[in-house]
């Protein structure tokens, strides 16, 4: 069974610090002097099981909340990152005119604490940090972070982690040419995250390619695939909005020059 902070944790008065672990990240929790107190750190491994660490290093800082009443029950989920998250294709990928495919990336999360009783967020940590890049030209873009992990077209022989997220995408090629890419960008902030036993998926992403001047027609469905099930939902997208937007998701990817990452 994997080990998964995705819960919700009782912080008592008192009590010593709550430890979480996910990959190299470490969080403390404490209700102390009637406020809860939070902490952070990544270390250079992977951390060992919750439970089985030793007290919170001396020097760090802790964030602190005073809230309007005595909450003691955290809930801790995951949730997508911030920005949209440039991805690059496991290898270069060609897709003919009117085929339709599917490929899946995995996204790593950020942990949000909260309190249980409300929808009061006291913070949200990378559970990676990832590096920013900027998508598009020099008079036309947005901000993005770049992901390290790659879209490939199956999950075969992947193992699961719990701070990772699976992203099914569909992507159909409605142009009169060939689509070529080997990077795009994918609107996390429109993304729930749902729990099937213990692994993360994301609902369905459509991508409809209509050449290389036009938009991209993109829709997130909010399901999981089919032979997955309904699932838990987790968390809700940052930004819920059913319909369908139009943007740019190919286009500028074909020269490496619009792409700076930092």
């Amino acid at each position: 069974m994997v080990d998964t902070p995705w819960n919700e944790h009782l912080v008592k008065p008192g009590a010593p610090p709550l430890h979480l672990v996910l990959d190299t990240l470490h969080v403390w929790m404490q209700h102390k002097n009637e406020e809860i107190w939070v902490a952070s750190r990544y270390g250079e491994e992977p951390g060992v099981p919750r439970g089985d660490y030793p007290d919170p290093p001396g020097d760090l800082l802790w964030s602190r909340w005073a809230y309007k009443s005595a909450a003691e029950k955290i809930d801790v989920i995951p949730v997508f990152p911030d920005l949209p998250v440039v991805i690059s294709s496991e290898y270069p990928l060609t897709i003919s005119p009117g085929a339709r495919i599917q490929i899946v990336t995995r996204i790593p999360v950020w942990m949000r604490i909260g309190f249980s009783k409300s929808d009061y967020i006291l913070k949200e940590i990378p559970s990676i940090k990832l590096s920013k890049t900027w998508f598009g030209s020099l008079n036309e873009g947005e901000l993005c972070y770049w992901s390290t992990t790659k879209a490939r077209r199956s999950l075969e022989g992947v193992v699961p982690r719990p701070y990772y997220v699976n992203c099914p995408i569909w992507i159909t090629n409605k142009d009169e040419k060939d689509l070529r890419f080997e990077k795009f960008c994918l609107r996390v902030e429109r993304l729930g995250i749902h729990r099937f036993g213990e692994v993360l998926w994301a609902g369905e992403t459509q991508i409809v390619h209509h050449g290389e001047d036009s938009n991209s027609d993109i829709t997130m469905t909010g399901k999981l695939p089919a032979h997955l099930g309904k699932g838990e939902l987790l968390s809700k997208p940052r930004n819920p909005v059913q319909r369908s937007l139009a943007t740019r998701t190919f286009k500028k990817l074909f020269d490496d020059n619009f792409i700076t990452a930092r």
